[in-house]
């Protein structure tokens, strides 16, 4: 497990590793590399339709979809108590 200061000491090592002038180009290499791909694949999560489909069933089921009066009687309850 890294430890707070063990993220701090390898973010200061990349920024002076990529201070140098020799490293400087690989880093915009890289940055050109990574700016040509995809725009889905950029840090996002792929979604697995099955588990879209069964999350979608169990909403409905315990009652989080096609309840227009849950603000409601959450509003009264918050006035009665």
């Amino acid at each position: 497990m890294r430890t707070a200061q063990d993220i701090i000491n390898r973010k200061e090592a990349n920024q002076r590793y990529y201070k140098l002038e020799e490293n400087k180009e690989q880093k915009r290499n890289y940055m050109r590399k990574y700016n040509t791909r995809s725009k889905n694949w950029r840090g996002m999560r792929q979604e697995n339709e099955d588990i879209k489909k069964y999350h979608e069933e169990w909403a409905v089921k315990n009652g989080y979809r096609d309840n227009d009066l849950l603000h409601a009687k959450n509003t009264e309850r918050f006035i009665k108590t």
